[in-house]
């Protein structure tokens, strides 16, 4: 039997790739709110929760959200109105578990580097390295994202991965 073809696709641009990204950002503050009413609850009755703890249930729903996307198709709910797929750069294969892995771990990094950045601008506190090193990192995956033919940002380049929008046929 034959495998199904491939969609046709091409490199996904900056502007399409940002709106993908802020729906699933605000798919995912929605699931972090009602996934916390439980430990709010539990807050109330046994006392206060680390907050270590619940950056790291954050973490993990964010993993579980973005990797059990990536790796079951490659598209997240925010990436299917534009449709956007996520695919090894290569082959165009779906990612694997340690492809998504790291890819995520490569976003983590940049995103928590520009929200560092811009509380940093909000304090009006830019005149030290610190600064200088966390609005690095986005910057530096937006001008890789900018050179590179594939259109890879930092994340996509360790990971080997790309973000491709689907031809409409």
């Amino acid at each position: 039997m034959a495998e199904p073809a491939r969609p046709k696709a091409v490199i996904a641009g900056i502007g399409i790739r940002l709106l993908g990204s802020a729906y699933d950002l605000c798919l995912l503050f929605a699931l972090c709110f009602i996934l916390f009413i439980p430990v709010t609850i539990a807050e109330l009755s046994l006392g206060s929760i680390p907050h270590w703890l619940k950056g790291l249930l954050i973490l993990v729903i964010a993993y579980a959200y973005f990797v059990g996307f990536w790796v079951r198709g490659g598209v997240t709910t925010g990436m299917r109105p534009w449709k956007l797929r996520v695919a090894m750069a290569e082959s165009g294969d779906s990612l694997s578990l340690a492809a998504a892995s790291i890819r995520f771990a490569g976003l983590m990094l940049t995103w928590m580097a520009l929200g560092m950045t811009f509380v940093y601008m909000v304090w009006k506190d830019t005149g030290h390295l610190l600064f200088f090193i966390a609005a690095g990192l986005p910057a530096a995956s937006l001008v890789t994202m900018l050179l590179t033919p594939e259109r890879q940002t930092l994340h996509d380049l360790i990971a080997g991965t790309g973000v491709y929008r689907l031809k409409q046929e």
